[in-house]
Parts: structure tokens; C-alpha cells; sequence
């Protein structure tokens, strides 16, 4: 499962057109497509055009979606600008609330959220050991929330005997996935979130044993496990790209 936009990589033609002059970082891709498209990336914009598409076509398209490409790339700006970054003093998002980390010095190696402050706690910890501490916690924490939720739940919907293997692994856009061979896959990071969305994403991937797809059948069943989904997605979209470091 995956809230972002992640098109396939368009064929780029023997020779790429030099970017387009304006105040932003402008890539012109050519491919054997029909349409013009624009992918708007952190400081970055991608114009995806037809192999036959004039560089006046081009420029005359991205002008006049230039109000809209400034406000996509001031809102990719500010949603750079609330990625998680592991040191004393910073904000972490956690369970919907932002926290202030804390590194506390101390014989045992914890991690505490107590009030507002998100607390490491370890001998000489650097950002560094730290990232490496806040990974072990949420892998345990996935380990005894997730997987025996997944499990009870395809136990539930009649599936059990489909999962061949749940998989707790960190990916660089996917929260969940599952495979025709019955693999459920869940990224850890998820661990940051409320409840409700974690439980939602577990919704989503068990489904999927039984719909391979997103059919009309596949959301009806969501719907029944999990009635506030819709939500639980916005939700997600909106805040997802805190909990990445």
C-alpha cells in the first residue's frame, strides 16, 4: 500500500532537452507518450512530454501552470522542512503529537515518551546511535502490535492459512504490500502513527488475500473491518512524510 504518487520512469530519448529557464529546476523527460505531465519534486519539477512536443510547447505548457507548480514546490518545501530528524532539541511527530526529543544520559538504553518530550536514553548517544535505537524500538513494537493483529485478523476473515510469511521491513514509499504467495509486508515506520492508522493499514494488506486489487469488492471489505478508512487515508496523506528518516 502507498499513499504517494510514484509514476514509472518515462524511456528518455537519445538526446534530453536542456531544462527550461525559470526560477525553479526544470527537467524536460521525452518519451513515447502523448500527453504533457508535470511531476513536481522537492526543488525540482519534471516535465514529461511526447518525443515530437516543440521546446515552445513545452515552455508555453509550463507556463502557464506556473502558479501551480510554485505552490506545489513551496508546499513540498514545507513538508521537507517537517521530516523527522533525529537530534536533542528537534520535534518528533508520534501518535499525532509533537514531541521534543530528548537525549538523557543512562546506563540503560530506552527509548520513553513521557508529556511532550520523546526521551532516548543511552550511554554517550549521538544522532546516530540514536536512529539506530528508535529503529529497534519500532521493530519491536511492530513485531508485538502488528504481526499477531494481521494474524487475528485473517484468522477472522477466514484467511489464516493464505499467509505464508509477515515481513517487517522499512521501504522508501510503501507502508504495506501482499503478494500473491501470501507475504505480508509492513513498514515499521508506521509505528509513529495513531492506532486507528496503523490498524487501517493492517485492514488494507489482509484484505488483499482475499481481493488482489482495488475493486469496488476490495474497499467494501476494508469498509467492513475497518469503517473509517476514508479518513485514516487523508490522514496519512497528509502526515505520512514525518515519520520517514
Amino acid at each position: 500500500m502507498s499513499t504517494r504518487n510514484a509514476p514509472m520512469k518515462a524511456q528518455r530519448a537519445p538526446a534530453a532537452d536542456p531544462a527550461i529557464r525559470e526560477p525553479f529546476s526544470c527537467e524536460v523527460q521525452r518519451s513515447k507518450r502523448k500527453t504533457l505531465a508535470l511531476y513536481v519534486k522537492p526543488e525540482k519539477v519534471i516535465v514529461r512530454v511526447p518525443l515530437d512536443a516543440s521546446k515552445t510547447e513545452v515552455k508555453e505548457f509550463v507556463q502557464s501552470n506556473r502558479a501551480w507548480i510554485e505552490s506545489r514546490l513551496a508546499e513540498e518545501s514545507a513538508r521537507q522542512d517537517e521530516r523527522l530528524v533525529i537530534e536533542h532539541g528537534r520535534r518528533i511527530f508520534y501518535r499525532a503529537r509533537e514531541l521534543e526529543i530528548v537525549f538523557k544520559q543512562g546506563r540503560k538504553q530506552r527509548i520513553i515518551a513521557d508529556g511532550n518530550q520523546f526521551i532516548f536514553q543511552g550511554q554517550h548517544l549521538t544522532p546516530s546511535k540514536a536512529r539506530v535505537q528508535l529503529e529497534d524500538y519500532l521493530i519491536d513494537k511492530a513485531s508485538h502490535y502488528i504481526v499477531p493483529r494481521a494474524k487475528g485478523l485473517a484468522r477472522y476473515l477466514g484467511v489464516d492459512q493464505k499467509i505464508s510469511q509477515i515481513k517487517l521491513r522499512k521501504t522508501k514509499s510503501k507502508w504495506g504490500h501482499c503478494t500473491s504467495q501470501g507475504v505480508l509486508q509492513f513498514n515499521w515506520l508506521i509505528m509513529l502513527a495513531p492506532y486507528g492508522i496503523i490498524d487501517y493499514m493492517i485492514a488494507h494488506e489482509v484484505c488483499h488475500l482475499i481481493h488482489m486489487n482495488h475493486s469496488k469488492r476490495f474497499w467494501l471489505l476494508v469498509n467492513s473491518v475497518c469503517p473509517e478508512y476514508e479518513n485514516y487515508i487523508r490522514w496519512l496523506k497528509e502526515n505520512e512524510h514525518r515519520f520517514w528518516f
